[in-house]
């Protein structure tokens, strides 16, 4: 029995530990956009400099471009338009 309690622990606090480490990821990149401040204007390689890459990214026309950072609790999506965001649309 004290086995199984054990192992039964030792998932709890797995599950804990990971839980925390997703939700610091996305704190972090939360904090990124945010220091990084207004978005409209600013060039592509400026915004992946500051902020990383892309959890996905779909060119939507020839000179449109959409870029997706996700993260567990935090989604941001910005269209570009030859390069220039063109502005954002977050969800918590």
């Amino acid at each position: 029995m004290t086995t199984f309690l054990a192992l039964l622990l030792y998932a709890l606090v797995a599950t804990i530990l990971l839980a925390f480490i997703y939700a610091l990821k996305s704190l972090r990149l939360q904090n990124r956009f945010k220091r990084l401040g207004v978005l409209p204007g600013r060039s592509v390689d400026e915004i992946l400099k500051f902020v990383g890459k892309p959890s996905h990214r779909a060119r939507l026309d020839a000179r449109t471009e959409l870029l997706e950072w996700r993260r567990v609790g935090f989604h941001i999506a910005l269209r570009f338009t030859d390069g220039v965001c063109d502005g954002a649309e977050a969800v918590a």
